[in-house]
């Protein structure tokens, strides 16, 4: 416990602490966004967007965070593009771009002779290594989220059950969807800085598939989902802190073993009923 006190006194450790309650209750959300619209793919593509973006900064010795938001935004614009003649879906633009990105990234390591090392620690993030200018980042993008969210629930549900419905009621879906599609980019590239790329879906997909088999409703399914985040990241911050285990690592399994626990409840639930 006196350790645990101790730690506390460190700037890290409180600045990491402020992320993960500050990710745990947002990121969840933009995760809502993803699995309701169907985007699993367009997050492959954003994630290795990170990993283009975080060998390009390295080549050229530029900042990491602007460069890969940048480069993740510049990702969704030319995916809207592709899908404004509704021809072309999301998914396949995404898979499209996803492919793209990796043989680029390919390219510019080997042009440059970025160090496998190097580009091997970006898919790896820490909550300890956090600057004020990161939680500034991270609080406004949850702000952002919660107010979206708040402000336009009404046709974002319609969006979610249909888009012609969506649209016949005065819904401006492309504006909604392009909205969603750079909020989700932006929660990528954010939770890349924090998670790192290969567990992002730990604190963003996870605890919303968990939380949704339980979910009457669409807004409880968001409530749930960003409870199960907040629950998730700070238990997963103290169990790494207490036996020095690195919290992304943690908070995976975490993430899993609180997924099957809602399956396995879901499971129960039905059996009563039947019965």
């Amino acid at each position: 416990m006196e350790r645990l006190l101790f730690l506390f006194t460190l700037r890290p450790i409180v600045y990491g602490l402020i992320g993960m309650v500050v990710s745990g209750i947002c990121f969840p959300l933009a995760g809502v966004i993803i699995i309701r619209n169907s985007l699993i793919p367009m997050r492959y593509m954003l994630m290795h967007g990170v990993i283009l973006g975080g060998v390009f900064s390295i080549a050229l010795g530029l900042p990491l965070f602007p460069v890969v938001a940048a480069l993740n935004i510049m990702l969704v614009a030319v995916m809207i593009a592709m899908n404004r003649d509704g021809r072309t879906s999301l998914s396949m633009a995404s898979t499209a771009m996803m492919v793209f990105t990796m043989g680029l990234a390919s390219m510019i390591g080997h042009v440059f002779d970025v160090p496998a090392k190097d580009t091997l620690e970006i898919l790896w993030g820490s909550p300890f290594a956090l600057l004020k200018s990161d939680l500034f980042v991270l609080c406004l993008l949850g702000a952002v989220l919660i107010v979206y969210i708040s402000v336009f629930f009404r046709p974002i549900s319609m969006l979610f059950f249909d888009h012609d419905i969506a649209s016949s009621s005065g819904v401006n879906v492309r504006f909604h969807n392009a909205l969603m599609l750079l909020i989700t980019a932006l929660t990528i590239s954010v939770a890349m800085k924090l998670l790192g790329a290969l567990l992002i879906d730990a604190l963003v997909v996870l605890p919303v598939l968990g939380a949704s088999r339980n979910a009457k409703s669409l807004r409880a399914m968001f409530v749930n989902s960003s409870i199960t985040g907040f629950v998730m990241s700070v238990t997963a911050y103290f169990i790494s802190l207490l036996f020095n285990l690195p919290v992304s690592g943690v908070l995976a399994v975490l993430a899993a073993f609180v997924y099957a626990g809602n399956i396995a409840i879901s499971k129960i639930r039905s059996n009563r009923s039947i019965k």
